[in-house]
């Protein structure tokens, strides 16, 4: 399958990303010496009054799924404006973060910016997963009010994008605000998260809406929650893609508005009645933290260009293959000389 992305014409649409913002620390453990090693280190450790364990691998990098989906977004040439907040060193991380990204407008609100500890644990079998350990910081109360004197870029925007919903206490009225305020119909996107711990009042607001929304983004996990939250049959844990795609329309059909899903395996894309899929690109990982902000920012740009369901779907897998394969999100030209050396996509 080949894949042309029309940058210049994407230059000509406007992306409107909030609110998150973190700095991350990734620590990388291996799933072998967790239990026999790691644990039993901590404990000692502990018994003694505490000391160093050294030897963990480690960076901090930025993140929040705003930031990262914004930043995915400029590196493909897209036009986007990050609203977010951040006191003044995650500032100085910001300004540093996108420099040189004359696309991407960061518009950075006074507050104090989320801190996460990424637990990446990597299996013998190659999997690698993660458990995020969160300050959410003022991530966790941005409502409308942020927004004051910023309601033009809500206008005009091609596509607004609201991410981790579920860290963010004001997230359903943010939601409705913004939507509500886009009088250019753009396209509206939703990634909320992990609403395991808010499952109830997430499924309840997407139920009973009074808004516009246009594409619901969740992974395996969130899809489960969400199904199980709403009644409906939860595809299993060991899932096929059959049970993606089945999963993906049922959510759907509840909802009443188009709901894409990405795993590993697959993703999926479904309005209730028509349903699309296209199966993932089997990498060696070496990351997983950000892989989905990557795919959501190739699937905006999917919709952004007008793409079928099943180009926009496979431009959103390949991104976050080569993302969790090389720790890196792609240009446009890396992406592109990527996928050549996988001919099934190319």
């Amino acid at each position: 399958m080949y894949i042309d992305i029309d940058t210049t014409t994407l230059l000509q649409k406007s992306v409107f990303v909030m609110h998150d913002f973190f700095i991350d620390r990734i620590l990388s453990v291996e799933y072998s010496s967790w239990e026999d090693r790691l644990v039993h280190m901590i404990r000692e450790k502990m018994r003694v009054g505490g000391g160093s364990i050294r030897g963990i691998k480690q960076h901090d990098t930025k993140g929040g799924n705003a930031t990262n989906l914004a930043y995915a977004l400029g590196r493909f040439n897209a036009k986007c404006t990050l609203v977010t907040l951040a006191d003044e060193y995650g500032s100085a991380l910001l300004k540093s973060t996108f420099l040189g990204m004359d696309n991407v407008n960061v518009i950075v609100l006074r507050g104090r910016q989320g801190y996460t500890l990424a637990l990446e644990f990597r299996g013998e079998d190659g999997r690698v997963a993660n458990v995020m350990l969160s300050d959410i910081g003022d991530n966790a109360c941005f409502g409308s009010d942020r927004l004051n004197g910023l309601e033009y870029l809500l206008s005009g925007a091609s596509c607004i994008a609201v991410v981790n919903w579920a860290s963010n206490t004001k997230g359903s009225e943010l939601i409705e605000y913004v939507f509500d305020n886009n009088n250019n119909n753009g396209l509206h996107f939703l990634d909320p998260a992990d609403i395991s711990e808010r499952r109830e009042e997430f499924a309840k607001m997407l139920l009973s809406r009074s808004f516009r929304l246009d594409v619901l983004s969740i992974n395996e996990n969130e899809a489960r929650v969400l199904a199980s939250t709403m009644g409906i049959e939860c595809m299993p844990n060991n899932y096929s893609v059959e049970d993606v795609v089945k999963q993906c329309k049922s959510i759907a059909s509840t909802l009443d508005t188009r709901v894409d899903i990405h795993t590993p395996l697959c993703s999926a894309s479904s309005d209730g009645r028509d349903v699309s899929y296209a199966e993932g690109v089997r990498v060696d990982a070496r990351i997983s933290t950000g892989a989905g902000d990557v795919w959501d920012a190739m699937d905006i740009i999917g919709y952004l260009l007008e793409m079928d369901a099943t180009e926009r779907l496979s431009l959103a897998n390949i991104a976050a293959a080569y993302y969790v394969s090389n720790a890196r999100v792609p240009k446009p030209e890396e992406l592109y000389s990527w996928m050549r050396n996988h001919t099934a996509w190319y």
